[in-house]
């Protein structure tokens, strides 16, 4: 199983929740799943709220936006944001958002392969 989680969390390298109810969110997974709590501050882009385990972070917690059904999305690793963009249009995905730096954090853009999923590309600094 340890072998299992570490090939995962290298490819699967970030969760996160977008929910209508951030607090509501929070108290559900602390309370019911044993999770904690930790913020960053992001600047401009306000703070963002995460999960943790044994006090690391492993997941986000962030607002949607009106209209948009509560989900949760994965970060996949890659090597090169937009090199891979480049072969997954290929290969018939299309994107969703395009690639945006966050400071601090990495480069990432989310996709949406050709049945209709959705995954985040992601590179950290």
């Amino acid at each position: 199983m340890d072998q299992a989680a570490l090939a995962q969390g290298k490819a699967f390298v970030w969760h996160e929740i977008t929910t209508g109810d951030v607090d509501g969110s929070i108290a559900f997974y602390t309370g019911a799943l044993d999770f904690g709590t930790l913020e960053m501050p992001m600047g401009d882009m306000g703070t963002y709220k995460m999960l943790t385990r044994n006090g690391a972070p492993v997941c986000g917690v962030t607002a949607s936006q009106p209209g948009m059904p509560p989900h949760w999305a994965v970060y996949l690793s890659v090597d090169d944001v937009d090199a891979k963009l480049e072969v997954v249009k290929t290969k018939g995905a299309s994107v969703v958002v395009p690639p945006m730096d966050v400071p601090e954090v990495g480069r990432m853009a989310l996709i949406q392969d050709p049945q209709g999923a959705y995954v985040w590309l992601f590179k950290g600094v």
